[in-house]
């Protein structure tokens, strides 16, 4: 298996491995500064994307380039969840505790810690520099080229990596399924500016990108939402702090 902390040391910009006899991609986030939540004039927009924030993120990390398969999932858990089924369509109908067991399990065996994003570091990624309702622009027409929703996903996940990623190399970060935080933001009011984090509970987090069964407005980069083991569109990305 290929020695992960001196890809990591090294500051390479893609850590790309095989494990449990799959293949994984993480893309190198750096460290920098980005407004969180959603402006005054944002259509669309809800109480619990407010008052927008300017927020630092400090430190570099390592998030998935793509959203966690089916056949990842399967090769650490031995299981598979997912409603409809295809080793590379994106994992779905994912717990919480399912989701913060399958990094603890990738943790042990890569020696590594693997975690889920925080929600600043999540929308910090997803947004790639852009300030606008989506990082393909302001319009609901101009989602349908890096997303899948309710209007364009013939109500079923698809497989990761067929939509136009973002400035930054990351694939489906919005629409396709809903993708669990480590932490929950109850409310942005005073909170600090540098690595801001809510509360990290075994239960839930937060839910961030939207879902393929969701309208656009769901699928803002600064579109949040609790999760629920109830709901059934909920996947995984993962991140890997180094």
């Amino acid at each position: 298996m290929v020695d992960l902390h001196k890809l990591i040391e090294a500051k390479e910009r893609e850590l790309t491995f095989k494990y449990g006899s799959v293949q994984w991609q993480l893309v190198r986030v750096e460290p920098g500064e980005f407004m969180m939540g959603s402006p005054v004039r944002e259509l669309a927009r809800e109480d619990g994307e407010i008052p927008q924030m300017r927020v630092r993120i400090t430190h570099p990390f390592y998030l998935g380039k793509y959203e966690v398969t089916q056949a990842q999932w399967r090769s650490i858990m031995g299981t598979n969840p997912s409603e409809f089924q295809g080793d590379d369509l994106a994992v779905d109908q994912i717990k919480y505790s399912e989701a913060l067991d399958f990094c603890k399990r990738l943790s042990k065996g890569l020696a590594v810690n693997v975690e889920l994003p925080s929600e600043a570091e999540w929308e910090y990624a997803a947004r790639a520099g852009t300030t606008t309702r989506y990082y393909s622009g302001d319009s609901d027409s101009s989602l349908d080229a890096i997303a899948w929703f309710r209007e364009n996903s013939g109500e079923r996940v698809h497989e990761v990596g067929r939509k136009k990623p973002n400035a930054w190399g990351l694939f489906d970060m919005l629409g396709n399924v809903y993708e669990p935080a480590r932490d929950y933001i109850t409310s942005f009011d005073n909170l600090p500016q540098n690595d801001p984090e809510g509360k990290q509970l075994p239960t839930y987090g937060a839910m961030r990108g939207g879902a393929w069964m969701e309208p656009a407005a769901r699928c803002r980069a600064a579109a949040r939402l609790r999760t629920t083991d109830r709901f059934g569109g909920m996947g995984v990305r993962i991140a890997i702090e180094p």
